[in-house]
């Protein structure tokens, strides 16, 4: 099959509904070489801070709804995204998003 469809109702959340949700959709989708992810963070909620050094994957974060900060804590620097916007991260990045804002948010989160 050239192609297969996946929805966040086929996997479950990877974190406790009062913080959101977390859904992984690669191996739905059978994809070998991309991950993608569903994210969504109620007000206050954080993600975990993290990098990829060890695996060398490169991330791009695209917000769907809402506004969300962006971490850069090795930078101490935060990036500031809404709705329609993206960044790219380097592999060794390290990162964490919030929601420091008042609404949820929801992002799509795809590495390789």
């Amino acid at each position: 099959m050239g192609y297969k469809t996946a929805s966040t109702d086929d996997v479950d959340s990877v974190i406790d509904e009062e913080y959101g949700g977390m859904w992984f959709l690669r191996d739905a989708l059978d994809a070998e070489r991309v991950g993608v992810t569903v994210l969504e963070l109620e007000p206050g909620a954080k993600g975990k801070e993290h990098d990829h050094s060890d695996d060398g994957q490169e991330e791009v974060y695209l917000v769907v709804e809402g506004e969300v900060d962006i971490d850069l804590t090795d930078r101490d620097e935060t990036v500031t995204l809404g709705a329609e916007e993206a960044v790219r991260l380097d592999a060794d990045e390290t990162r964490q998003i919030r929601n420091r804002g008042g609404e949820r948010v929801k992002l799509v989160l795809a590495g390789a």
